[in-house]
């Protein structure tokens, strides 16, 4: 797989705008253009397995949300970037971990939750056991954070981030 699209796997995070040097809004379609070839399966629980050996893209089509719309995931290698589309088949949320090293603030995964604690409040969202930012009591919306222990502060306070959300939701 010498022709595999690679993401910008140092691009910064930017809240409801990119990351990965992905764009939210975009179609599925331009997508598929530019990244080439994609691996494509069903939604099931030998899925896991594929993602913990790939090394291109693997896309998964499965149903989403209360009302079990299609959602497409695009993943590339082992979860460093997930681009995540749903009904509308507009790119609405990215996800990133493992090797990626872009920086949200200076705080990259793999660092400690706390290092936001520099510049923002933590807040932990326990429907979706993420955490959210506040700046001056405000919540930064399109970011959030997903650590090892997706628990809040007072019942793990040692936590190291897995990985970081950008999306938007009004592209849902």
């Amino acid at each position: 797989m010498s022709d595999v699209f690679c993401p910008d796997m140092d691009a910064d995070l930017n809240p409801e705008v990119s990351a990965a040097g992905f764009q939210l809004g975009v179609s599925l379609s331009s997508v598929m253009k530019l990244i080439g070839p994609v691996a494509w399966y069903e939604d099931n629980s030998e899925i896991h397995e594929l993602l913990g050996k790939n090394s291109g893209w693997i896309g998964v089509k499965k149903k989403s949300g209360c009302q079990g719309n299609d959602a497409v995931n695009l993943t590339f290698k082992n979860s460093c970037v997930q681009l995540v589309f749903e009904q509308r088949e507009i790119l609405y949320q990215i996800v990133v971990g493992g090797a990626y090293s872009g920086a949200f603030a200076g705080v990259r995964v793999g660092d400690d939750l706390l290092a936001l604690q520099t510049d923002f409040e933590i807040d932990f969202n326990d429907m979706d056991d993420e955490f959210l930012i506040l700046d001056k009591g405000e919540y930064i919306s399109g970011i959030s954070f997903v650590t090892d222990h997706r628990a809040s502060l007072l019942h793990s306070p040692n936590q190291i981030i897995k990985h970081i959300s950008v999306h938007d939701w009004r592209f849902r």
